[in-house]
């Protein structure tokens, strides 16, 4: 059976990455939210056109219409040997996943859909039982799934795929080539924390955004900072969707071998990569893996794409980094 599928980009995020803009006056740049991918998108840059704030509303609908093609950051298949076609932009995202599920040793496996579900952490005010978890780990393994051009191919029934960890990723990028060829040269897209930054800032000698990244214990709005441009700074950790039961916090990222949300040691992972839907997909697969695995992936990663970097704060508050330092990082 052949169905045709849309996705729907982004859960719910807090804000969880800062921009910090020294010197810069509100009156010297054109800053504007919407809410729309299912969070708060916030555009900043100094191009301060009449019709700025429609040009940024129809590139947001454009891209989340591109986005949004079956119904749900969630496709999940209705019978054995379930098709669906794709459109380009997310048979992209699916081969980026399955590529990262592999890197990850699967830690990362974009089949985790069931288990999402199953958790259902917005809402959840008690964990699954183990029955529950263990008869939805069979409908986990992207082993189940297969791409062939635009066609996805799903062998079980209820197997199904989350793609809400690249989305917003995906979309920050899609929207500030959009933005260019529309006349704004430079500027900053927050999409519920995934920022992305391209051009030269006017406001800095260098022409570099510094990111400011949360501090995942609270103890002050940030815990770092990273000088970058034309690139990505996102951040996973255990701190951005949970519930508490029983004085135990159970949070979103979820281990796909356990079926239980992922609990190795670190606090949050942030990536820095110039491809957006990578670094969204890999800041979740390296929470998710474990510090050691994620230096593997890292080291094989960095012939392909140079420019990318990784900041890991750990449960102890220690922070190490991968690459960083070509982005002036300071942390406490």
């Amino acid at each position: 059976m052949k169905n045709k599928c849309s996705f729907f980009v982004s859960a719910l995020l807090p804000l969880f990455i800062l921009l910090l803009f020294s010197g810069c006056e509100q009156s010297d740049r054109y800053e504007e939210s919407f809410f729309a991918m299912d969070t708060v998108v916030t555009f900043t840059f100094y191009e301060n056109e009449d019709d700025s704030s429609q040009l940024c509303l129809s590139l947001l609908t454009e891209t989340e219409s591109e986005l949004t093609e079956c119904g749900g950051y969630i496709i999940t298949a209705k019978n054995d040997n379930t098709v669906v076609e794709l459109n380009g932009t997310l048979a992209s995202i699916v081969k980026k996943s399955l590529d990262v599920s592999v890197l990850s040793e699967g830690y990362y496996d974009i089949t985790v859909a069931p288990l999402v579900s199953l958790w259902n952490i917005r809402e959840a005010t008690a964990p699954p039982t183990d029955e529950e978890i263990k008869a939805v780990l069979d409908l986990v393994g992207y082993d189940n799934i297969s791409l062939e051009g635009n066609t996805l191919y799903f062998q079980k029934k209820s197997t199904g795929i989350d793609l809400g960890s690249a989305g917003k990723g995906a979309a920050g990028d899609i929207i500030a080539e959009k933005l260019q060829k529309n006349g704004i040269s430079s500027g900053i897209i927050n999409l519920g924390g995934n920022v992305h930054v391209f051009g030269e800032n006017p406001k800095n000698p260098e022409g570099k955004f510094i990111v400011g990244i949360k501090d995942p214990f609270g103890r002050s709005s940030i815990i770092g900072t990273v000088k970058v441009k034309d690139t990505n700074v996102i951040t996973s950790g255990a701190y951005e969707r949970y519930f508490v039961y029983e004085n135990e916090r159970y949070h979103h990222l979820l281990d796909p071998k356990t079926g239980y949300p992922a609990n190795n040691g670190l606090a949050s992972v942030t990536v820095i990569c110039k491809d957006g839907a990578l670094a969204d997909m890999l800041s979740t697969a390296m929470y998710v893996a474990g510090y050691e695995i994620a230096q593997r992936m890292l080291d094989i990663l960095a012939s392909d794409y140079p420019d990318i970097a990784a900041v890991f704060v750990f449960d102890d508050g220690t922070v190490s980094f991968f690459n960083a330092e070509m982005y002036e990082a300071k942390f406490e």
